[in-house]
């Protein structure tokens, strides 16, 4: 091998270190970008999930609300129309828990 062609193989050799640097700096760059925006996306999609569950609980608690406030209605309609058989019912739950609670 002569002196010049030695010389420039070193050339392109140096050349070609100098483009896989760049290159695994390009390919290091974009991967940083990549888990940000995976990150970024994931984020916002557990927000939006989060949204979603708030929105239907609050949903559910108010329907639920609804039907125990028609359900006391009733129940309150019903105790004034049968005042009697209303204070046996509420007669007869003390004594079955005064007889469980009562047995400590």
């Amino acid at each position: 091998m002569s002196k010049p062609t030695f010389d420039q193989d070193l050339n392109q050799l140096e050349s070609q270190i100098a483009a896989l640097r760049n290159d695994f700096t390009h390919i290091m760059s974009t991967l940083g970008d990549l888990s940000q925006t995976s990150a970024a996306t994931l984020r916002a999609a557990l927000m939006a999930k989060a949204d979603a569950l708030r929105d239907g609980g609050a949903n559910g608690l108010s329907d639920l609300s609804q039907t125990a406030e028609a359900k006391l209605n009733e129940l309150t309609d019903h105790a004034r129309r049968n005042p009697v058989q209303a204070f046996a019912i509420v007669g007869g739950i003390g004594l079955l828990l005064g007889l469980i609670f009562g047995r400590r």
